[in-house]
């Protein structure tokens, strides 16, 4: 459904914000969102107070998201993703299936998540991509530009690449972070 030409006749504080009307089986009464232009919600999905979605948001079937959301231009997300309070997605983000991201998770513009990834961080962007780690099932993934592969691929594949060595700096840092947390790498 089109949540942005369903919303257009709510309610409307001074600032902008929609305020949700009673009956709604994806919204609670009273709900503040703020939404850009042709945004389309899947079936089964659930929006918290104060969530805030861009021009041409995607949001798949049975997503949540949770109160302070902000999912700029763009963004796609696939069936059954869930986002905690406070996450923040940049322009053009992509989300496979059943992903999850904590409260307070913020992603960069056109980062890429595959299915079931889950506690992603954003660590930066280098050689024209930006890149995030996070793991499925407790094996390190990178997601970069249209690339999803799990850590100890993408140290494979770019070990002798000369025009990516800013890339491999910043995956110094994934495999840091994924020692930390516990998550192998292959």
């Amino acid at each position: 459904m089109n949540i942005s030409t369903i919303s257009a006749t709510w309610l409307a504080d001074s600032n902008g914000w929609r305020i949700a009307p009673a009956g709604l089986p994806w919204i609670a009464e009273g709900v503040k969102i703020k939404l850009g232009n042709s945004c389309t919600l899947g079936n089964g999905c659930t929006l918290g107070n104060w969530c805030k979605l861009g021009n041409g948001c995607t949001l798949g079937d049975r997503c949540t998201l949770g109160n302070g959301c902000t999912l700029d231009n763009g963004c796609t997300l696939g069936n059954g993703c869930t986002l905690g309070n406070n996450c923040t997605l940049g322009n053009g983000c992509t989300l496979g299936n059943w992903c999850k991201l904590g409260n307070g998770c913020t992603l960069g513009d056109r980062c890429t998540l595959g299915n079931g990834a889950q506690n992603a961080i954003d660590i930066g962007r280098a050689d024209g991509y930006r890149k995030c780690v996070c793991h499925v099932d407790g094996v390190a993934y990178i997601g970069a530009g249209c690339r999803w592969f799990p850590l100890g691929e993408a140290l494979a594949h770019w070990k002798d690449r000369y025009d990516r060595t800013d890339t491999m700096c910043l995956m110094q840092a994934a495999i840091a972070i994924a020692m930390h947390r516990k998550w192998r790498l292959a």
